[in-house]
């Protein structure tokens, strides 16, 4: 009966985990206007911002409240301690480095993920819901943090 029992939960878990991911709408993208929190978003934009292009920062302004959450949630695993070879915030020296790439360079290289002679960065250091505007937010953030500044 338990084995029973088990494969039902199994199966129904298995369903749930495959109804849930993927799908969603898939209306083709318009000059509609998406409301998101803070701004209104052309869907083309949001779709040019999930494609493998390169990131724009030209207009955009660091949050650094909003990039400081982001770094707590889920840069902190790996800046905090130096994992893969990310640059901790108190290492000025690996951030001076990374700075001098320039910021555009930084947040395509978080956006996309990278690997450099340190390590890896994964794709949006593993955000998956993470915007452009959060990643540029929260590269600004640790910039200020270490004390160095990108151009």
């Amino acid at each position: 009966m338990r084995k029973f029992i088990a494969l039902v939960m199994a199966t129904v878990f298995a369903g749930f985990v495959m109804t849930s991911c993927g799908g969603g709408n898939t209306k083709k993208a318009s000059q509609e206007t998406v409301k998101t929190e803070k701004k209104e978003v052309k869907k083309e934009e949001v779709k040019k911002e999930a494609s493998s292009g390169e990131i724009s920062i030209a207009g955009m302004t660091a949050n650094v409240e909003n990039g400081e959450k982001i770094y707590k949630k889920y840069c902190i695993a790996c800046h905090m301690t130096g994992v893969a070879g990310a640059p901790k915030l108190d290492d000025k020296n690996k951030w001076n480095e990374s700075a001098a790439k320039g910021l555009q360079t930084l947040v395509n290289h978080a956006f996309h993920g990278y690997q450099g002679k340190y390590g890896v960065l994964p794709e949006k250091g593993t955000c998956s819901e993470c915007k452009a505007q959060d990643i540029f937010d929260a590269v600004s953030y640790m910039l200020k943090k270490a004390g160095v500044s990108a151009k």
